[in-house]
């Protein structure tokens, strides 16, 4: 059972008096323990009570100069007044004789105790402000990167809409029969976007149905010019990716490279020990601006956020590469 405040405070006045009138008998031990028992409690009381005002008029970890400076002087003031008025009352009511020893010596036993208070109770109060100055920095940084991996969240699924809007709109006066297939499977493909939206992870499998949905639109717009290949296991369902960012990958794909009947573009998409690459045959298209680069940007910082762990983005023998770690996700039975 732990003794709140204040009887801790009371029981340690208690043993305090007890080991000082133990160990520096000067009379009857009755009487020698209440008189020290009195100074005891006077101390500790008082001190204490300056101890509880000094931090709440100096709370924060930044104040604790303040703190200490204004604690030590009010409690060496308070100690040397307390200390005197109890020789003189002890003189007056004849408990004592009085002598500048005595006087000097209690208020040196004071000033003691009073150190020994000050030390122990500021010590307690550094601790926990530092304790919770650290809790509160987790916290901020917990929700720092929270709102950072909403906000990014918040930028894909407008780019996503952007872009198969810009699709549909060069469909309708080409090929109006494909833009209503087009605004079909789109609506299907939106529905998803809006169901993963709140989510931090969605079981790779499902994100592929959805990759192949998309997929789907963009060879309404290509024909056969985009090639789409998919190597990756059945038993595959164990594994887990943060929603998005692998249709993030094979728009980049589209986005940054020329396709027509002359250049096809080819993606694959396969698993190598635990890590999803995301690959295809390098033909850069000739634009007149320069890629901010933006959506590779979004998908790394999306993943530091969640794992600490940024994905790869590297060309190799004329390909370029993304490579991202999968999550692996316990499932309770």
């Amino acid at each position: 059972m732990i003794i709140k405040e204040p009887y801790d405070r009371y029981l340690m006045m208690l043993g305090l008096a007890t080991v000082l009138t133990v160990t520096n008998p000067k009379g009857p031990f009755l009487t020698v323990f209440f008189i020290t028992l009195a100074f005891t409690f006077a101390y500790w009381e008082g001190n204490y009570h300056i101890v509880s005002w000094v931090r709440i008029k100096f709370p924060a970890l930044k104040d604790t100069k303040k703190r200490i400076f204004t604690q030590v002087g009010w409690s060496f003031l308070y100690t040397i007044g307390i200390a005197s008025f109890l020789v003189l009352m002890l003189h007056f009511l004849g408990f004592v004789p009085y002598s500048k020893q005595y006087h000097f010596y209690n208020i040196a036993l004071g000033l003691g105790i009073t150190i020994i208070i000050s030390i122990i109770y500021e010590t307690i109060c550094y601790f926990q402000l530092w304790k919770d100055a650290l809790l509160e920095s987790e916290r901020l940084k917990k929700v720092e990167a929270r709102l950072q991996y909403e906000s990014l969240k918040n930028q894909v699924n407008p780019h996503f809409l952007f872009n198969s809007l810009n699709t549909l709109s060069s469909l309708i006066s080409v090929n109006p029969e494909k833009a209503e297939l087009f605004v079909q499977e789109f609506s299907k493909i939106y529905r998803y976007v809006l169901e993963v939206r709140d989510k931090s992870f969605v079981p790779l499998r499902q994100e592929l149905d959805f990759v192949d949905s998309y997929i789907f639109l963009q060879k309404i717009r290509f024909d056969d010019h985009l090639h789409f290949e998919k190597s990756i296991q059945d038993e595959k369902n164990d594994l887990f990716i943060p929603p998005l960012i692998l249709q993030n990958l094979v728009e980049n794909c589209i986005k940054h490279n020329t396709i027509n009947q002359r250049n096809p573009l080819k993606i694959k998409v396969e698993i190598v020990d635990g890590r999803l690459l995301v690959i295809n045959n390098l033909q850069e298209r000739k634009e007149d601006y320069t890629s901010t680069k933006t959506g590779l940007y979004n998908i790394e910082q999306r993943f530091k956020l969640l794992n600490g762990e940024a994905p790869k983005f590297y060309q190799e023998n004329g390909q370029f590469i993304a490579e991202i770690k999968l999550q692996t996700l316990s499932v309770d039975p």
